[in-house]
């Protein structure tokens, strides 16, 4: 008995439109080969400080590690660092202080005196390389470490901590240095811990981390409403110990209008 094909006139049918089908064949390449067409990368604001394009005619490594080893530096006592080192339109800005205009940076410093609580502060300074992009612009990390052998306290606050005697071991943190074309530094940058269960200041940097090990425990993340109304209205009192400059005293090649802890506004 013969066997009935069901797809045997389905073929045929096809076959027979093939005349009548175009096809449209592209030729495939080996994607290795090809010299593919990179979208131009948008301008960011703080390209200013590339200085459209130029090269530094100093030598940017050795000029931050001069900077970094002043003692006024390793100490965090800012008024002992010479003022030559400054651009007249320098910022400081970390994830919840700042900006900072040169003059206000040092007031807050003063305000904690930190040489008085932890008077054998060491910042140690590692790793130092310049940003592929911004050959003005130096990276490095810190580690803090220091003893609390002294009355720890915020000017014009009641807040004090009575010495303890602790140690005070940071995690490693990423700083940031730009200079401008004259050699002077006009943006300073710290951020948070590389690993926040490193040292013994529960994952804290910088002048938190101290305050962690003299028993002064404050909040410092990135957009919490309450850090961010208590430091707005310690701007409006005026206090001593400040988390940012007015906006009329920050230098106007700074952009952005988010203050302290406050998320990015770009």
């Amino acid at each position: 008995m013969a066997v009935y094909n069901r797809s045997a006139p389905m073929l045929a049918a096809l076959l027979l439109l093939l005349p009548s089908i175009s096809f449209s064949f592209v030729p495939r390449t080996n994607s290795a080969a090809r010299s593919p067409q990179l979208a131009a990368e948008p301008t960011q604001w703080l390209d200013v400080l590339k200085w459209d394009g130029a090269q530094p005619d100093f030598d940017v490594l050795e000029l931050a590690k001069k900077y970094t080893a002043e003692p006024g530096y390793k100490s965090f006592v800012l008024r002992n660092i010479p003022t030559d080192y400054y651009s007249k339109d320098y910022i400081f800005r970390g994830p919840i202080v700042g900006p900072f205009n040169r003059e206000d940076l040092i007031q807050t410093n003063n305000a904690f005196a930190i040489d008085k609580s932890f008077p054998d502060l060491d910042r140690q300074t590692f790793g130092y390389a310049i940003d592929p992009e911004n050959p003005f612009r130096v990276l490095f990390f810190e580690r803090w470490k220091a003893t609390h052998t002294g009355e720890c306290s915020i000017g014009g606050t009641p807040i004090t901590a009575p010495a303890t005697g602790n140690s005070s071991i940071s995690p490693v943190m990423p700083f940031s240095i730009t200079f401008n074309p004259e050699g002077k530094i006009v943006y300073e940058t710290l951020t948070t811990a590389v690993d926040r269960f490193e040292g013994n200041t529960m994952g804290k940097v910088a002048v938190f981390g101290l305050l962690e090990t003299a028993g002064i425990s404050l909040d410092n993340n990135v957009g919490d409403p309450v850090l961010v109304f208590q430091q707005k209205l310690n701007r409006f009192l005026n206090g001593i110990a400040q988390t940012y400059s007015k906006a009329e005293d920050v230098p106007r090649w700074w952009k952005s209008k988010a203050v302290a802890a406050e998320k990015n506004d770009m």
